[in-house]
């Protein structure tokens, strides 16, 4: 019974550690790509960090190729000038928000 307990244990350090590792690749990947809208549009810090979290909290719709959403979401954000240029540059972001 000892024995089971240890497996099982194990197992569960083993299945936490690696989420824990895929939770820190997408904050780092949000974080890259957040920057990266931040320097085309000059977002404020407060802007970058809104997008930041919804690129983490919309990363499987993503992933499944579901942007309008977080499209939607970010032009919310953005001021006149920004939506302007992001209309501009939306299709390589999203792309490259899809590569990441």
């Amino acid at each position: 019974m000892e024995r089971l307990l240890k497996i099982f244990l194990i197992l569960f350090l083993g299945v936490a550690v690696l989420h824990a590792q895929g939770n820190k690749e997408i904050t780092d990947k949000a974080q890259k790509v957040s920057v990266r809208l931040q320097q085309k549009l000059l977002l404020t810090d407060d802007q970058t960090a809104k997008i930041k979290s919804l690129i983490i909290d919309n990363f499987s719709q993503i992933k499944a190729n579901k942007t309008s959403v977080i499209e939607t979401k970010v032009v919310s954000l953005l001021n006149d000038k920004q939506k302007n240029k992001f209309n501009i540059i939306k299709k390589e972001w999203l792309k490259s928000l899809q590569a990441q």
